[in-house]
């Protein structure tokens, strides 16, 4: 198999193919290299008498454009190209020609063992984007590379070495991974924002809807593209959103209000929505990118807001009217300037609790508990000791708590001036109960040494008498026993009463 170097230019290299005594022709510095090293002092033996396969090998590795390895016999003797020298850097121009691969790659060899075990096999490996480690100074694992190795074979078919090639995708690698990552932390603003994401054309064709649309409606991705997103709208509400197209294409700005249902809620819920154009080099519209923006409890909080308005110039007005009540009806009772000065005095306050209890929240009520604990224990009433209270819970509308608020009031100044809040062995026992049909109160005073007078005739009389059977459609009973007085007020179980249904309690033995 040897190859004999005439002088004259030509020789033989055993197969009848003439080869230039300038052997290897061209190759750059790698090429130069070749020439000028003394062979036969290496394992390979003097140049002219390689094989042709690996001669051929070296002339194509030589010619081309990427970084290309040859390796030859049982210790994969190395040659390279001089693109190679941009991964072996410049000292791999003497130092790594020649030399077995374990040698040249010492780092790499683990790695690439198994690879050319593989080619020595006779197998052909492909691989892309494979880590390799170079000599310029980057960090391990950024050089990146699709490499391909083939075996080469001798005259007889036997494996002898490998051809390799590799071309450096580490910036394009770089750029698919940005380009991942950039679309998987859009994929997560989309995905994660509250807000329903569309892309549509002309007229309201939806193309594409965010995971947030199919969560909400419960539509799938497709049954929403073209017009099918109107199907998840109120039926009221459908024309509005295509009105809204209509404009959007004439050249307005696409902003519009209406019900989205909301699958998990099976109710419709209030969406602001606003569309952008998306436009050309040329400035034509292409589609549109939108979002959805849930605002229904803003929409509750104006209406809330709204009647909260309407309540408070209602209960303004209602509240003046009460207060000159009072000032006239106590004016007409009280005998002395500083008798007035005292129980109007009383009587606002009282008035003024029951108003406080209503601002703290007046959809739910004013509890009857918390409304006859205020009263008494703003005259120094302690529960356990001179005051007993029981009965379910119970909360009253604003306009029957200001009654029976007041009423509670005289009844307590009463007990101050002259029943049992007035000695020190006295006591009162506030107890309610619901019927099917009426909320029974009963007020028992205990502990007053007789005889027990009755009330005179003045506000407290004449509010429980006739402002709470006038304004409450009360039944007010008072018995003035032995032992104190006694009060039953049974107001009707209507919507005029109470802020919310009151379940019935078990009435006593």
């Amino acid at each position: 198999m040897a190859s004999e170097i005439g002088t004259n230019g030509t020789g033989s290299n055993g197969t009848g193919v003439n080869t230039p005594t300038g052997w290897p022709v061209g190759g750059g510095a790698m090429g130069e290299r070749i020439r000028a090293r003394d062979w036969a002092s290496t394992p390979l033996g003097p140049s002219s008498e390689w094989p042709s396969c690996l001669r051929t090998a070296i002339e194509l590795c030589l010619a081309s454009a990427f970084p290309s390895f040859v390796f030859w016999g049982p210790d994969l003797l190395q040659f390279h190209n001089d693109a190679a020298l941009r991964l072996i850097g410049p000292q791999g121009l003497e130092k790594k020609l020649g030399l077995p691969m374990r040698e040249t790659w010492p780092v790499s060899w683990g790695l690439v063992r198994p690879l050319t075990e593989r080619i020595l096999q006779g197998e052909t490996i492909y691989l892309e984007d494979f880590s390799f480690p170079v000599a310029s100074p980057r960090p391990a694992g950024e050089a990146l590379f699709t490499c391909s190795g083939s075996p080469l074979r001798d005259g007889e078919g036997l494996v002898v070495g490998l051809f390799a090639t590799m071309v450096e995708t580490t910036r394009h690698a770089q750029t698919e991974r940005g380009l991942q990552e950039n679309q998987r932390q859009l994929s997560s603003l989309v995905e994660g924002i509250p807000q329903l994401i569309w892309r549509a054309t002309s007229g309201g064709r939806w193309n594409w809807a965010s995971p947030q649309w199919s969560a909400h409606t419960g539509q799938s991705a497709e049954e929403g593209l073209d017009h099918g997103w109107l199907r998840a709208l109120h039926p009221d509400d459908r024309e509005i959103a295509l009105e809204a197209w209509r404009r959007a294409d004439a050249g307005e700005r696409y902003d519009a209000e209406y019900r989205i249902l909301h699958a998990g809620e099976q109710r419709y819920r209030w969406f602001q929505t606003r569309a952008t154009p998306i436009r050309d080099e040329e400035g034509r519209i292409t589609e549109w990118l939108g979002t959805s923006t849930d605002v229904d409890e803003l929409r509750r909080m104006e209406e809330h807001q709204r009647l909260l308005l309407a309540e408070l110039q209602h209960r303004g007005r209602n509240m003046l009217s009460v207060i000159r009540s009072i000032i006239r009806r106590t004016v007409r009772a009280s005998d002395t300037v500083e008798d007035l000065a005292m129980h109007l005095d009383g009587r606002i306050n009282a008035f003024a609790r029951v108003q406080a209890a209503v601002t703290r929240d007046p959809g739910a009520g004013i509890d009857l508990a918390q409304m006859v604990a205020d009263e008494l224990l703003a005259h120094a009433a302690r529960e356990e000791k001179r005051l007993w209270m029981e009965g379910p819970p119970v909360h009253l509308r604003p306009k029957a708590a200001e009654a029976l608020g007041l009423a509670i009031h005289e009844l307590t100044t009463n007990a101050v001036k002259y029943g049992a809040l007035s000695v020190p062995q006295g006591r009162i026992d506030v107890t309610w109960r619901t019927e099917p049909s009426r909320l029974v109160i009963n007020w028992r005073e205990s502990g007053v040494p007789g005889p027990v007078i009755p009330l005179r005739e003045g506000f407290g009389t004449d509010l429980l008498e006739r402002t709470l059977p006038y304004e409450l459609n009360a039944k007010v009973r008072q018995s003035f026993e032995e032992s104190g007085l006694h009060c039953t007020i049974e107001l009707p179980l209507t919507g005029r009463i109470l802020a919310a249904p009151a379940p019935p309690s078990p009435i006593p033995a």
